[in-house]
């Protein structure tokens, strides 16, 4: 054979990086502030839906007079 006709060698690909982990504890107190935020989410939800549904405010009261009623 000549060199004409050796194939060039072909070199293997670089293999995939290796995904870091995270800390022991990242997770855990990941989980603990994004509860802690559900929480304050609710709980403020939940009382502004009740002020709101139990005394609504003029402006609030006016908005929902002012629109038009479907059945009439």
């Amino acid at each position: 054979m000549t060199r004409d006709n050796v194939p060039a060698p072909v070199q293997p690909p670089d293999p995939a990086p290796v995904p870091q982990q995270p800390a022991l504890g990242a997770g855990l107190t990941a989980a603990i502030a994004q509860g802690a935020a559900q929480g304050a989410a609710r709980s403020i939800t939940a009382r502004l839906v009740d002020k709101f549904l139990t005394h609504p405010p003029d402006w609030l009261r006016a908005l929902w007079n002012a629109l038009p009623r479907p059945w009439e």
